[in-house]
């Protein structure tokens, strides 16, 4: 009996692990950000995104900068809607990379909102020089 109860044990820990452990996929990325705007975590948000830092410029103020736009924009949506509900992954689409250009990613999500709204988003991902996936600001 004290064997089985330790299998279950290990196997509902790994299980746990491997839930919590979703990886640096564009997926995960994508549902963290859902996770931080529903929190108001804006400067978590903020480090999901793929921030193009010229050279000569503060990084940690351009971040600043970039928290405290997104949190002005979002409070104010957010507010119209109600929160977010609850989001789902709906696809996503990887591109290898090729000669000069990173890894790229298309992952699209449908957001329901408080008011019972629904609002299917198209994301954009790259990887930065690290090779974690990035929210890509760019157009």
């Amino acid at each position: 009996m004290k064997k089985i109860l330790s299998v279950t044990v290990l196997v509902m820990a790994l299980a746990m692990l491997v839930a919590c452990g979703g990886g640096n996929t564009p997926s995960s990325v994508v549902e963290k950000s859902m996770k931080c705007l529903q929190d108001k975590d804006y400067e978590g948000y903020v480090d999901l995104l793929y921030i193009d830092v010229k050279e000569g410029e503060d990084p940690e103020v351009q971040r600043n900068a970039v928290a405290s736009m997104i949190a002005s924009k979002a409070d104010q949506t957010l507010a119209k809607k109600q929160g977010i509900k609850g989001y789902e992954i709906l696809s996503e689409e990887v591109t290898p990379a090729e000669e000069n250009k990173p890894e790229t990613a298309v992952v699209k999500v449908k957001i329901e909102y408080g008011d019972a709204s629904t609002k299917e988003e198209t994301v954009k991902l790259k990887k930065d020089d690290a090779g974690d996936w990035k929210i890509d600001m760019g157009k």
